[in-house]
């Protein structure tokens, strides 16, 4: 009675059992090639994926970076014959992967030279956005050429990688004498 009820039913449940077995290793087999090929074509879409990262990230400054950039952005007025009359910074706005930074700046100079000078500053190493530009004649301001003075005002953004920052898990007494019974008195 034992062999035809329990021993039969575990007989066919594990010969239903081998059997999906083979299947499983047979689909695994006929899918082996693919993954391999796979597998060096994803490795290259992750090399490519990697540089655009280094890349991206060198666009993104550090914080200790950005003296330098507004160096830049002054340099660049004088390249662009224009006078930078205003640079004040903003709040900044924190997110997920970068902190973004914003500036407003004040621009004297003739039309072309103050466009000149966005396209320079929207040039430099790292991702800066002049927005929200404004332009004003100069009333009775004129250039050597005749054409009207403008002032431009416009904010910039930028966005600066925030510092990482390391946990802090405090080591207990380091370096302190142990407490309790070995005090060195008797």
């Amino acid at each position: 009675g034992y062999y035809q009820f329990m021993h039969g039913k575990k007989v066919e449940e594990v010969e239903t059992l081998r059997t999906r077995h083979e299947q499983l290793e047979a689909q695994n087999a006929a899918m082996r090639p693919q993954a391999l090929t796979g597998g060096a074509e994803l490795q290259q879409k992750l090399a490519l994926y990697e540089q655009h990262m280094k890349r991206l990230e060198e666009l993104i400054p550090q914080s200790e970076e950005v003296p330098q950039l507004l160096n830049s952005m002054s340099e660049r007025a004088q390249d662009a014959q224009v006078d930078l009359s205003l640079m004040r910074p903003q709040a900044e706005v924190p997110g997920a992967f970068y902190t973004e930074q914003s500036y407003e700046i004040g621009v004297l100079g003739g039309y072309h030279e103050i466009g000149r000078y966005l396209g320079m500053i929207a040039s430099l190493s790292r991702i800066i956005t002049p927005v929200e530009l404004k332009l004003e004649a100069r009333a009775g301001d004129t250039l050597r050429d005749g054409t009207p003075r403008l002032t431009a005002g416009f904010r910039i953004i930028t966005y600066v990688i925030p510092p990482v920052e390391m946990p802090t898990t405090p080591v207990a007494n380091a370096g302190a004498p142990p407490q309790g019974g070995a005090s060195g008195q008797h």
